[in-house]
């Protein structure tokens, strides 16, 4: 068996070896401690973040022509539904749906044999009426000499000749009902009333047409077209104070061609011209209906498409425009973000005038060369500074596309 006092000094070596250890470790503790606390006195306050940035205009004061954009309907300058004029069956169709027909090209024909028929019972009562006239002209010409030597009482003559006059007469209303009934005859074919498109047919071969009624198709002339368009009653005695005041100055108001604003936000190539004001005020819609006239050389324009037609009514001189995002309103009042020098932000009110299309009119409050906030007006928060970046410069930081990456 081991002796007692080797057992000993075994345990003492093991408690000595934990305590070096735990010793070594308490001092690495105490040197990284130190290490973190020495990084942290060095770093100091983190920097401060850099201003916001703002997309920005320079305001310039130039000739600009004041204009309203009103919607309007497109319609064709002239429509025409056809009607058949006599009733029947469809026996042909001559176009194919959408093409260009011209004026007089034939459309439909519509079984003509009762139409037939009753112009060949019209000739006839003709014949029978001219045969009548023939009879009554032979009795006056025999009745004529033998009156002059009163061989036959006046009133035979008189009633034979008051027999040719009554056949003649009888002669002329059968021609009228031949000439009716030919024309009839003319209506069972359905012709082009005007040159232009013609649409779907309604009405199938072999369908029964009622006259008067059963619309066969349309044709509609495409080129020009016309826009029917409102003005509020508002709006026009606006308008109409402001050209008296040209009359009354004797200053001839400016004769600028209408444009046109697609749906797609295009403008039509085309421009067009005042064509027709309405006589009234529509008592239901308060408004005043207008028409412009629009070339459509390209058939671009179809009826039923909306648009808006702009009415340039003014042209102002050294006017200052702005988009109408940059302007904010607050209890009331409009106010515009303009940046100084400085790059500090200043809220200033102006007074708005007339707004064109996505602009507005700056009457008062701006003036030419200031600087203002566009884009981001929510971060140029008053006495507040900013990074002006003028509209259309690309964002710093942003890389500029190449051809490949465009690929």
């Amino acid at each position: 068996m081991p002796s007692t006092q080797g057992r000993d000094e075994g345990e003492l070596f093991v408690a000595a070896d934990r305590r070096g250890r735990t010793a070594v470790a308490h001092a690495i503790s105490t040197l990284m401690v130190a290490i973190v606390l020495a990084a942290c006195q060095d770093k100091g306050a983190p920097p401060a973040p850099p201003p916001p940035e703002v997309g920005v205009l320079r305001v310039e004061a130039k000739t600009t022509p004041l204009s309203i954009d009103i919607v309007g309907d497109i319609r064709a300058f002239r429509e025409v539904e056809l009607r058949p004029r006599v009733s029947g069956i469809v026996e042909k169709q001559m176009f194919r749906p959408g093409q260009m027909v011209r004026e007089g090209d034939l459309l439909f024909l519509i079984d003509t044999r009762a139409l037939d028929s009753a112009v060949a019972d019209a000739q006839a009562r003709l014949i029978e009426a001219e045969a009548q006239l023939t009879r009554a002209r032979q009795d006056v010409e025999r009745y004529k000499p033998l009156l002059v030597d009163d061989a036959i009482p006046r009133q035979t003559y008189e009633q034979a000749a008051a027999a040719e006059r009554q056949a003649a007469a009888l002669v002329e209303s059968r021609k009228e009902a031949v000439n009716r009934a030919r024309i009839d005859r003319s209506f069972a074919e359905v012709r082009a009333p005007v040159t232009g498109q013609i649409g779907l047919q309604q009405v199938e071969v072999g369908g029964l047409a009622t006259a008067n009624q059963t619309v066969l198709a349309t044709v509609s002339t495409l080129d020009p077209v016309v826009v029917y368009f409102s003005l509020s009653e508002a709006e026009f005695l606006s308008f109409a104070r402001k050209f008296q005041a040209l009359r009354d100055q004797k200053v001839k108001a400016p004769d600028v061609p209408l444009q046109l604003i697609l749906s797609d936000g295009s403008v039509y190539e085309h421009k067009g011209r005042f064509d027709f004001a309405d006589r009234a005020v529509n008592p239901q819609t308060g408004t005043l209906t207008l028409r412009a006239v629009f070339p459509n050389p390209q058939d671009l324009l179809r009826p039923g498409m909306t648009g808006r037609v702009r009415v340039v009514y003014e042209v102002a001189k050294d006017a200052i425009v702005i988009p109408q995002k940059a302007v904010t309103e607050m209890l009331g009042r409009p106010f515009v973000s303009v940046v100084g020098a400085d790059g500090k932000v200043e809220q200033r009110a102006v007074k708005t005038g007339e707004r064109i299309g996505d602009r507005w009119l700056i009457e008062e409050g701006l003036k030419a060369g200031d600087t203002i906030v566009v884009e981001g007006v929510q971060k140029a928060r008053p006495g507040s500074v900013v990074r002006a970046v003028p509209l259309g410069t690309a964002p710093a930081g942003a890389a500029p596309s190449t051809g490949a990456a465009a690929k």
